[in-house]
């Protein structure tokens, strides 16, 4: 068999990725992690960055604790993949939450809310001042469901410029 229809064969079997899951991943993203989509199964992976230097440093798994070996054995299937299964997922370094606040501000209607947001987002501390001031004007519902709306349009995005299946 060819190597195109291998490759053929595996995006035939490829699972679809759920939107769901990246979504999440962007919204709790941590700085210490790197996230990977299993582009066989859909799965979404989420490591540590010290799981994979554990991987790259090729120490033997004993020295790690047991909650640690799946992790790494992880990583280094990851690190060795040379048939390209794992996608890197980058779109969280594309996700800028003040942006999209800004966004979000922008679309409000009363023009003295619009402006105390607007004001609110100025400077160190924007983020909780945006959070309380949402909350005084009684907009969170609004506001959540704006930002997971952004988020899912960034995911479907990148999965469309990436040519992965995504399912709902």
């Amino acid at each position: 068999m060819s190597n195109i229809d291998n490759e053929k064969q595996a995006l035939e079997k490829s699972k679809a990725v759920k939107l769901d899951d990246l979504i999440n991943e962007i919204e709790f993203q941590m700085v210490e992690t790197v996230t990977y989509i299993n582009t066989q199964t859909g799965e979404v992976i989420t490591l540590s960055k010290e799981d994979m230097r554990a991987a790259e440093d090729e120490e033997p798994l004993e020295k790690y604790p047991d909650w640690q070996r799946e992790n790494i054995e992880q990583a280094i299937k990851i690190i060795e993949d040379e048939d390209e299964v794992y996608l890197y997922f980058t779109l969280r370094n594309e996700y800028h939450e003040y942006e999209i606040i800004e966004e979000f501000i922008g679309t409000l209607s009363e023009d003295e809310v619009r402006e105390d947001l607007f004001g609110a987002i100025q400077g160190r501390g924007a983020f909780r001042r945006f959070k309380d001031g949402i909350s005084e004007h009684d907009i969170e519902k609004q506001w959540y469901e704006f930002k997971e709306k952004k988020i899912k349009e960034l995911v479907i995005e990148w999965c469309k410029v990436m040519d992965l299946e995504m399912k709902e």
